[in-house]
């Protein structure tokens, strides 16, 4: 542990049932749900990256507790991959299959741009190795820094409250771990980098990159999704060219409340471009932290254990 987190981050079992979500899970929202659907199509690939990534920081941390802390975060970012991909049945029963863009985003983060060596060009990515791997975990510190945003809005977001109550708990339960690992990404990134100048430098530079990616990845997906939602509303949308999508988004946060303002979005870079930032005081710890240990998904999976630890006292 950190100077920052004060307890061993650790992945936690949960379980979450779609089988009765409906198509728009959001209601009378179809923008907000497949914005929100988003993260089950980009996240499984993208949080793998973050565990491939982190496994190969570990070397150049010396630290013991950051090493501890960064083993946690593999262990919490492999179980969000996998209880994203729980959402399969969602979309199958939906009749959506985003599987094409799911292979194209696994591509990329493994052997495509974001991958130890791009589209099989082994050179400079093998000579500056580490050079490349501090980029990279820099857009991941950059990418977190958004994610513990998100994680903190959405544990309060108002326009939810009547959304599906297991989509409305991956969301905020997700959410709520990372805003828990809030400085892990970026303190391993400073493992590679350093504080000084030049370490400040490559950081706004990942996140320069971090953010157009998120957006472009962010908006493209949730445009994909309601092409194959095919519902008229959904197809509406699909159609906007992406000044009208950004401005249907904006115009959704105001008014419904159900997506993050994009305002509160670029403000949040503010803090980032300062030259002594550092993450420890991003998010609420302790509401997040109250939320994983009363999620509804966390509750059903510590009851069946109670219960089959009794029966099997009972035997």
């Amino acid at each position: 542990m950190n100077k920052f987190i004060d307890h061993q981050i650790i992945a936690r079992k949960v379980h979450f049932d779609f089988s009765q979500t409906p198509r728009h899970w959001v209601p009378n929202d179809v923008l907000a749900t497949h914005v929100l659907n988003s993260m089950h199509v980009l996240l499984p690939a993208v949080e793998h990256w973050f565990c491939r990534l982190a496994n190969k920081t570990l070397p150049y941390v010396n630290d013991k507790n950051l090493k501890a802390d960064i083993r946690g975060f593999i262990a919490q970012e492999a179980a969000h991959a996998n209880a994203h991909k729980g959402a399969e049945i969602y979309f199958q029963t939906h009749g959506i299959d985003p599987t094409p863009f799911k292979h194209f985003l696994e591509w990329m983060f493994k052997d495509g741009f974001m991958g130890d060596t791009p589209f099989g060009i082994y050179g400079p990515f093998k000579r500056y190795s580490k050079q490349w791997l501090a980029f990279r975990m820099g857009i991941i510190a950059g990418l977190e820094h958004y994610f513990c945003f998100f994680g903190t809005w959405v544990l309060d977001a108002e326009g939810l409250e009547h959304a599906d109550p297991a989509m409305l708990d991956i969301v905020r339960w997700h959410g709520a771990e990372e805003v828990e690992h809030r400085t892990v990404g970026y303190d391993a990134y400073r493992a590679l980098a350093g504080d000084h100048l030049k370490g400040y430098l490559g950081r706004q530079l990942s996140m320069s990159f971090a953010f157009i990616a998120m957006v472009g990845f962010w908006l493209g997906a949730s445009v994909y999704l309601c092409k194959l939602d095919n519902t008229p509303e959904a197809k509406r949308i699909s159609r906007k060219n992406p000044l009208a999508l950004i401005w249907a988004f904006q115009q959704t946060a105001k008014q419904k409340k159900s997506l993050p303002d994009l305002v509160m979005i670029l403000t949040a870079l503010k803090g980032w471009s300062k030259f002594n930032y550092h993450p420890e005081h991003d998010g609420d710890v302790k509401k997040a932290l109250a939320y994983i240990a009363n999620s509804p998904a966390a509750q059903q999976v510590a009851e069946a254990y109670a219960q089959a630890l009794a029966a099997k006292m009972n035997r």
